[in-house]
């Protein structure tokens, strides 16, 4: 890892506690249902670790070295509840934003999703639902992973766009990149985590199939259009109402080296790569979560934050 200013045993650190993977043997499973009281229900590996506050070193944890960066950005947009707003005002300024830090020739979000409940307010609300059942209290993702596996981004590409034109798009560099940023009120619960992609070993991965609610079920029915493809792709739908597709979960491993940024405020946004084709070296993915301050009530105001997932394109550039 480069020098820095700061050495990575001076950094403040927060002691807390990251949802593993547990493994199929010990009762995991590969299969799960985004949205539902089954998820809430899901059980994981819990490990102690100490995650390290990046803002010393921040210019040393960029997009293509880490997988993650911390950048400014005042949005015009304040309160995220007009899903119309969202779209006209937010779309186009995270959109810009990332063509600019990475020279994309063009971007284009998903979609999009609000959080506003604590961990407790969804597992209260699961607490007298049957598994199938959706949880309307959407919280923070307290568990480690990535929202696709290196092929669950094919399959959400695919399942999200035109197969003609999809089949162009993946012939030169392409990725997907979200955006998180906080709303309302600094981030004093709740805050989000990540691993340096240096410090991940991809043998930790584990792939999980997630079942999507059907569209318009909830915000985790909008994460895919639901397109029709060839069998090639494999996508076995559920049924005629919703895809399925691959995400990656992760075992723990010591040498996981984690960040998370102090404070952060509104004017403040995470980017960070579920995806990148490049297989030059760089950050290919970031693995994260969301974890509790150390010191932080289960009960209490929730943290409010936006995320938007975006197809990225890099016309021109060979496609590994």
């Amino acid at each position: 890892m480069a020098t820095t200013t700061m050495t990575q045993t001076e950094l403040l650190k927060e002691k807390s506690t990251l949802y593993y993977y547990l493994e199929v043997k010990d009762g995991g499973i590969v299969q799960t249902y985004p949205g539902t009281a089954f998820e809430k229900r899901r059980k994981h590996v819990p490990h102690n670790v100490e995650i390290k506050d990046m803002r010393p070193i921040r210019d040393e944890l960029t997009l293509d070295k880490s997988g993650f960066e911390l950048i400014n950005h005042t949005s015009e947009e304040k309160d995220f509840i007009d899903e119309e707003r969202i779209k006209e005002v937010y779309y186009p300024e995270i959109e810009k934003i990332i063509k600019e830090k990475t020279g994309a020739t063009h971007v284009h979000v998903i979609s999009h999703m609000c959080r506003r409940h604590t961990t407790a307010d969804s597992k209260e609300d699961a607490l007298e639902k049957k598994d199938t059942d959706f949880v309307t209290k959407n919280n923070p993702a307290r568990f480690v992973h990535v929202d696709q596996s290196y092929r669950g981004a094919e399959q959400i590409l695919y399942l999200n766009m035109d197969e003609e034109e999809a089949n162009k798009r993946t012939k030169s560099r392409w990725g997907i990149i979200n955006a998180w940023q906080p709303f309302g009120k600094v981030v004093k619960r709740d805050p989000l985590a990540f691993c340096d992609f240096r410090t991940v070993d991809e043998n930790d991965m584990r792939t999980v199939v997630a079942n999507l609610p059907p569209p318009g079920a909830g915000e985790y029915g909008n994460v895919s259009k639901n397109f029709a493809h060839k069998g090639k792709w494999e996508y076995s739908l559920n049924g005629d109402q919703a895809p399925r597709y691959e995400v990656t979960n992760m075992a723990h491993n010591p040498n996981q080296q984690w960040y998370y940024a102090a404070d952060q405020t509104p004017d403040e946004a995470w980017l960070f790569k579920i995806f990148d084709s490049k297989k030059d070296g760089r950050a290919r993915c970031a693995v994260h979560s969301s974890f509790p301050l150390e010191h932080q009530p289960d009960q209490g105001e929730a943290r409010t934050s936006v995320e938007v997932r975006c197809f990225v394109f890099w016309e021109g550039e060979d496609v590994e």
